[in-house]
């Protein structure tokens, strides 16, 4: 017990808990929103979430192992799912890049002062809430696994793994959102994944494309995720006083 209390447990599972209850009203949400033909054009989103949800999880039982007195196993198990974590992270942040189906999905006249309908604020408050949500997941696991890392190797070693995890994931995302891959393909095509990566880095006019949204994916994740931190750190180091 004293070392799940040391990982800050059991307050790590309550902000699970209020992530999850957080999840269930913006799927509700995004459930309830029907064109005028009745379909439901959101429903792609659930799985959406459930892959953002997958390094939350991950995280959880990376803390779990952390805790295992025998080093071995926990040192292969930590470098295992620790891999799995940082290939999944990404899913919880791509959730931002689904505003964009707002845009796709409502129609409008733009000639009209579209902006006045309720039906398009609905939509797009609900999307925006969902982006939230992985903004929040991504922060809550990161800040897990930052944790584990200031622990073993100190804090400036940990700000560094979290910048590169940050850097790396908006590339990923871009990945996502662009090439259309999965965190999964790194393991069923890993020479495909790697030879049209290298392509994609040499091509100079894509390159551009590339360095200019992760340049502001990058931006998003830091603004969003520090002030996380820094509160969470100030509330951790004001119940010590």
């Amino acid at each position: 017990m004293e070392k799940l209390n040391a990982l800050n447990y059991p307050k790590k599972i309550i902000i699970v808990i209020a992530l999850g209850i957080a999840s269930l009203i913006c799927l509700t949400n995004v459930y309830n929103i029907r064109l005028p033909s009745g379909v439901r054009p959101y429903l792609f989103i659930f799985w959406d979430t459930f892959l953002a949800w997958v390094p939350v999880i991950i995280a959880v039982l990376l803390d779990l192992i952390y805790i295992i007195s025998y080093r071995i196993v926990r040192s292969i198990m930590i470098l295992l799912l620790g891999a799995a974590w940082f290939f999944f992270f990404p899913n919880s942040p791509y959730l931002v890049t689904d505003l964009l189906h707002v845009f796709v999905r409502y129609s409008y006249d733009p000639t009209q002062r579209f902006w006045t309908d309720m039906e398009f604020w609905k939509q797009l408050f609900t999307l925006s809430s969902i982006a939230f949500l992985g903004v929040l997941l991504g922060s809550y696991s990161l800040y897990s696994v930052q944790r584990l890392v200031r622990r073993s190797y100190g804090m400036i070693v940990s700000w560094v793994f979290a910048l590169i995890v940050l850097i790396l994931s908006s590339f990923g995302i871009y990945i996502g959102r662009f090439v259309r891959w999965n965190s999964w393909d790194v393991l069923t095509r890993p020479g495909y994944i790697l030879k049209e990566t290298y392509v994609m880095l040499t091509d100079s006019n894509q390159l551009g494309h590339i360095v200019l949204f992760c340049k502001f994916m990058f931006i998003i994740l830091v603004i969003s995720y520090i002030p996380i931190y820094l509160m969470t750190r100030l509330e951790g180091e004001s119940r010590d006083l």
